[in-house]
């Protein structure tokens, strides 16, 4: 039976410290970040770490990300270079994972047996005191696999009673998309997945980053050196449907073909569905913030299908994207269902 632990300021102290003797004795929890939900385990416990992919239906091939709270951890954890270094003491803590060279005490099934591991400190006080008591935890998003990252603790509780150990009730999380990943492994760094920390920030920073060709969302790599680098992420069950033209999603939301979909879209374009649809957000942050949330609501809907429109991709927006098109079936071909939006998608 999973155990629930409210962390309101009453009951934090109690609910950390059980939450961390539970990890610490090879148990696994749920707790959040600033960005989503994580599914932890000792970082160091191999045992403990096979419970999380068992738990999630993950992919034994695609790694986890160590989570830290100082740097002392990180010296056990990755190997990196002084410069480096000195950076990340004025950018962590944040929603920024890098990518390193791992240390040997790091167990394979952390890294898929490779010879690099995703390390981050997250900017969350339940997840930092979680972590000060426990010792580094790997942790990938706390979702079942393929499904849409964890942003709310009333979800983790439906979705992952009965699988894990033990949940923080925390409420919402700030930012709603996942960290961006940097592989620093060598120079220029890339971006392999972004994430809550734009790419502007990144490289006024870290200096010279490049934008891998996974970022946009299109792609996916042949070799998972990272979470959200092979497999289709982040979507809901029902099929979702990407226009990227802002004129041909205007047109089709305020057409009588958009009865059997639900809408998705920004305050902007809500005047123009016709019939039922989510309002993701004001402006892109409310995008963010909503998008995993909202794509359970598509699943929890009475419509089959969704449509969603597009975003400017700069700053967060990047993120929002490459989740949107890693979650789309637009590209997908069901003559039955889709002859009403086929065209629109073609054109």
């Amino acid at each position: 039976m999973t155990e629930v632990l409210d962390v309101d300021d009453a009951h934090l102290e109690d609910s950390i410290h059980r939450a961390a003797l539970i990890i610490k004795n090879g148990g696994t929890a749920v707790f959040p970040t600033e960005t989503v939900y994580g599914l932890g385990a000792d970082a160091f416990n191999e045992r403990a770490c096979k419970k999380i992919f068992e738990a999630k239906n993950r992919p034994a091939d695609n790694p986890l990300i160590v989570h830290i709270s100082n740097f002392n951890m990180l010296d056990d954890v990755a190997y990196i270079d002084e410069d480096l270094l000195d950076k990340m003491k004025n950018v962590w803590p944040s929603p920024l994972t890098l990518l390193l060279k791992k240390k040997n005490k790091v167990p394979g099934i952390v890294t898929s047996d490779l010879d690099t591991v995703c390390v981050r400190f997250p900017d969350n006080k339940i997840a930092s005191k979680l972590i000060d008591e426990a010792g580094p935890i790997a942790a990938p998003s706390a979702n079942l696999a393929t499904k849409p990252s964890i942003v709310d603790s009333v979800t983790a509780i439906k979705e992952l009673n009965n699988r894990v150990d033990v949940i923080l009730n925390a409420g919402r999380v700030k930012y709603g998309v996942e960290s961006t990943i940097i592989d620093c492994t060598e120079k220029p760094y890339e971006m392999l997945r972004p994430g809550a920390f734009s790419l502007e920030d990144t490289i006024s920073i870290l200096g010279d980053v490049h934008a891998s060709e996974y970022v946009g969302g299109y792609t996916e790599s042949k070799i998972a050196l990272t979470p959200g680098l092979k497999y289709r992420h982040y979507a809901p069950s029902k099929k979702l449907f990407l226009i990227e033209n802002k004129e041909k999603f205007r047109e089709f939301i305020s057409s009588d073909n958009s009865r059997d979909f639900l809408t998705l879209c920004s305050y902007d374009n809500a005047e123009y569905a016709k019939y039922d649809k989510i309002i993701l957000g004001k402006d892109i942050y409310e995008v963010a913030h909503n998008l995993f949330y909202d794509f359970r609501l598509l699943d929890n809907s009475d419509k089959e299908y969704g449509v969603i429109q597009s975003f400017d991709e700069k700053g967060i927006g990047l993120a929002v994207m490459n989740r949107i098109r890693k979650a789309s079936f637009t590209a997908v071909k069901d003559k039955e269902n889709i002859d009403k939006i086929d065209k629109v998608l073609n054109e």
